[in-house]
């Protein structure tokens, strides 16, 4: 996987040439799993994560596989903030996946949370309403649900405030699959859904007809008289416009006839008992179209010829799609909710319940084994009454916990956050994991232990590490061997931007002191600009080489080349080849601080930047250093004619020549105070031969403002 980054905006945080970036912009994951990206303090490089991370008001483009992916498309990473950002372990035990039957008891409990949710919020909910009329809680169809405990269920699942939250699930599952299903009956669809619609109303003719006791006497007459009266008034309404009548062609008036149509149902109606009355309104006005059962037909026949047989045989029509109700809903609510595999599922997972839960991955085990170690607390699972899985420190929740609520150290808490945001990031559907400074904080012991969490948990992922700190390249690279790809990050106006990505040979004088030793042997040769400048670029760390081998005379003549006020000529070349080699310089050089305090600053180039660019970069920075530590130290001893017998290191110097409360010294005094640690640590490498730090932490802009401001406060001492 590679990925082309053409555009980051955030605020104003990234310069104009990350709005359209064409060059340095691509980080390679094809050959290896790791990307880091180094960049000094104030680079960018959290707001980088930020900007990945999809926060509010940052715009991106990249190319990730020939696909286009911006700040509105699906996230492209999972980020894992410094630590600043990492105040609560956030997120579910689950998320942390902690071994195969942790991770199947939590994928069968998610499983069938979603089976019966899908079951009871919307297929059965659907096959209810739409096939059998039941919306709601309480429904005219109770009597027809012969069962118990299925009427219980419908009832719950009607319910839209509850949607079978108070169903039992075991109960359930032990219910429907008990059931042995009989063949759906055979029945008329039309005379079906008649019946539905019907029952549905509160004033069905099916529910009046079946609990209506047929006398077949006169008064039951007047329901035939009724329905007579009612149709002719139908008629008369439909042909208003008519003057004669439709069946006899006799001269009529319609107006006056429908008037008296209208007053003889009146009469009739008022002259009617109750249920009679009631069961001709439902014949009359509320009889469903079309009438499936031939209802008005066969009550109007029944009353004509006084045969009771006629409704008799209606009500068992009737009785007959009751049972061929209950049959189908049964059968749909049966056969739907033993779609989806609950009893198999919910017995498996019932069968993971009774286990005690354990660590069972690599990776969790090492956290415990740590974590119990280091800091004298158990890490452990156990189940609360609900049978979710807990992760407790010490017998404590720590999962979703305020900082000081762990009764913790920071660097415990560090290490615990960032151990198990691994562990969330490998779970992660992201196939991309951003690490924004993962170990800034750490002493050597939780270094080493995280470098080789990264690299084991991430090991599916793609890792991209954002960094200031060398150490942890280090670490990477020793816990596997050309792991990484490395990439230098930049963020200055006017300057070269983007990820500068450091070759091979480079990576590996970066990393290990003695390729940067073999490299003076011999290669540096052909890569040497100016020799003069390469060697008094070199003049610091030789002086702690000599220090580690016990070259003291050779330690105490370089000496005399870091110090201003020093005037004594020291053959570098000389000592340079009793250090590493005879093969690499042309001619002897005898330098002494005086000549180089002198040199032209702006001149600097002590090797080629093509094939060791970083290293370049380095040496130019560090002569730049040396070069004002010595200017400072000549200036001011020899406009305070300090007494260097007394006074030989930089601080005393400072002191010795702005002696004194007046505001103007105490101004000087501050100013280059404040400067020197900086100076120095360009200079002393007795205790880290890394030199590549802190050269690399400082811009070509941020040392070319040091190095304006230093020169400038001297010429006006």
């Amino acid at each position: 996987m590679k990925i082309k980054v053409s555009k980051i905006k955030k605020d104003s945080i990234f310069t104009d040439e990350y709005l359209a970036l064409t060059q340095n912009n691509e980080l390679d994951f094809e050959r290896k799993k790791v990307c880091v990206v180094y960049g000094p303090n104030g680079t960018g490089k959290t707001s980088l994560s930020k900007v990945l991370n999809q926060d509010k008001d940052v715009e991106y483009t990249l190319d990730i596989g020939g696909i286009e992916h911006t700040e509105n498309s699906d996230p492209v990473a999972h980020i894992i903030s410094d630590q600043n950002d990492r105040n609560v372990i956030q997120g579910e035990t689950q998320d942390f996946i902690l071994g195969d039957d942790i991770k199947r008891e939590y994928q069968l409990k998610e499983k069938l949370n979603d089976s019966f949710s899908l079951l009871f919020e919307k297929e059965l909910v659907g096959i209810l309403k739409k096939n059998y009329q039941i919306a709601k809680m309480s429904t005219n169809f109770d009597e027809l649900i012969l069962d118990k405990d299925l009427l219980g269920y419908i009832a719950d699942i009607a319910n839209s405030r509850s949607r079978g939250k108070k169903i039992d699930r075991k109960n359930f599952i032990d219910k429907v699959y008990e059931y042995q299903l009989a063949e759906t009956p055979d029945y008329d669809e039309a005379k079906l859904r008649f019946f539905i619609e019907d029952f549905a109303k509160n004033d069905s003719i099916i529910r009046a007809l079946s609990n209506y006791n047929f006398q077949l006497d006169d008064k039951e007459q007047s329901i035939v008289k009724l329905e007579e009266q009612s149709e002719a008034v139908i008629i008369l309404e439909k042909f208003n416009y008519i003057d004669e009548c439709l069946v006899c062609d006799h001269p009529i008036d319609v107006v006056a006839k429908l008037a008296q149509k209208n007053e003889q149902y009146e009469q009739t109606s008022n002259q009617m008992d109750e249920k009679e009355k009631e069961i001709a309104e439902k014949i009359i006005k509320n009889l469903s179209q079309p009438d499936s059962f031939n209802i008005k037909d066969r009550v109007r026949t029944a009353i004509k010829k006084s045969d009771k047989s006629f409704i008799e045989d209606l009500v068992v029509e009737f009785n007959n799609y009751k049972s061929v109700y209950w049959q189908l809903l049964k059968h749909d609510f049966i056969t739907t909710s033993t779609n989806h595999a609950l009893q198999e599922d919910y017995e498996a997972y019932q069968a993971l319940l009774k286990n005690k839960p354990t660590f069972g991955s690599e990776d969790i085990l090492f956290i415990e084994q740590f974590l119990n170690e280091s800091l004298e607390r158990e890490i452990s699972l156990e189940r609360d009454d609900n049978n979710n899985i807990r992760l407790m420190l010490g017998g404590k929740d720590f999962l979703n916990k305020n900082r000081q609520d762990l009764e913790l150290s920071n660097g415990e808490q560090n290490f615990l956050s960032l151990a198990f945001e691994l562990l969330k990031a490998k779970n992660s559907a992201c196939e991309l994991i951003v690490l924004d400074d993962p170990i800034s904080s750490f002493d050597s012991i939780y270094k080493n232990k995280l470098a080789y969490a990264i690299l084991s948990f991430l090991s599916s992922k793609k890792t991209l590490v954002l960094t200031h700190n060398t150490d942890l390249i280090k670490l990477l690279e020793h816990q596997a061997k050309q792991c990484l790809n490395l990439y230098y990050f930049n963020n200055v106006l006017g300057e070269s931007n983007g990820f500068t990505p450091i070759n091979p040979q480079e990576m590996s004088i970066l990393l290990y002191i003695h390729e940067f030793l073999n490299l003076l042997r011999e290669d540096i040769k052909t890569e040497i600009d100016n020799e003069k400048q390469f060697l008094i670029s070199l003049v610091p760390f030789m002086r702690g080489f000599c220090q580690i081998r016990g070259l003291v005379e050779e330690k105490n003549k370089l000496t005399q080349l870091m110090h201003g006020y020093c005037d004594e000529t020291i053959n570098v070349t000389e000592i340079y080849e009793k250090l590493f080699s005879d093969r690499v310089l042309g001619n002897v050089h005898k330098i002494s601080a005086k000549e180089v305090v002198g040199w032209d600053y702006t001149e600097f180039s002590p090797l080629k930047s093509e094939s060791y660019p970083l290293l370049s970069k380095t040496l130019r920075h560090t002569l730049t250093y040396l070069y004002l530590r010595l200017n400072v130290e000549k200036v001011l001893v020899d406009t305070y004619a300090i007494n260097t017998n007394k006074h030989d290191m930089l601080s005393s110097i400072i002191f010795a020549s702005f002696k004194g409360n007046e505001r103007k010294k105490i101004q000087h005094r501050v100013f280059f105070m404040s400067k020197k640690t900086l100076l120095n640590e360009f200079n002393h490498f007795e205790m880290d031969m890394n030199i590549f730090q802190p050269a690399i932490d400082i811009t070509d802009k941020a040392l070319n403002k040091e190095r304006e401001q230093i020169l400038k406060r001297l010429k006006t001492l």
